[in-house]
């Protein structure tokens, strides 16, 4: 149904990145693979590169004496991993056009190994010529199963023919 590469000429192919505007439908479910494991260092970096100075994303003798008893992973890093996974269906996106709600409903903590996955809500027409307007879904679930958040965003993705990706030959 899609097509992951696309001919450029005889025995010449290139992968092709994320879906087409006309490709979505409203009730489809994406499961986007592979999953990532988020380390307490990458979790480290985050909080000192955006200076979350809470120490709970850091220090595992204080974060022993929270409620979760480990370091969380920062949130931001944590919402960076459920987008930044669904590349590969939404990589045609001109941009995100907005982000509608953000739920964090349980901890995710470092060595965490997470999912996403993305179910279309909507899809609309826009002024933009190149472009359709998508409204998802996405939820991110760590590796026991859990939902650690869920995402609803849209996005304007490429109509099927259109965008930089076109031009490009080689």
């Amino acid at each position: 149904m899609f097509a992951t590469l696309r001919p450029l000429g005889q025995n010449r192919f290139r992968e092709n990145v994320g879906l087409a505007f006309e490709d979505f439908e409203p009730g489809q479910i994406f499961h986007h693979r592979p999953g990532i494991t988020v380390t307490q260092q990458d979790n480290a970096n985050e909080a000192l590169s955006t200076h979350n100075q809470a120490m709970i994303h850091y220090e595992r003798e204080y974060a022993s004496h929270t409620e979760f008893k480990l370091p969380l992973v920062v949130s931001t890093l944590t919402l960076q991993r459920a987008i930044g996974m669904t590349w590969k269906t939404f990589g045609r996106r001109k941009r995100l056009a907005s982000f509608r709600s953000i739920v964090l409903s349980a901890p995710v903590f470092g060595e965490d190994t997470l999912y996403s996955r993305s179910r279309i809500l909507a899809k609309a027409a826009t002024d933009d010529p190149d472009c359709g307007l998508v409204t998802i879904e996405t939820f991110l679930t760590r590796q026991d199963k859990v939902d650690v958040a869920k995402i609803e965003w849209s996005a304007l993705i490429y109509l099927r023919g259109r965008g930089p990706l076109e031009a490009l030959e080689y």
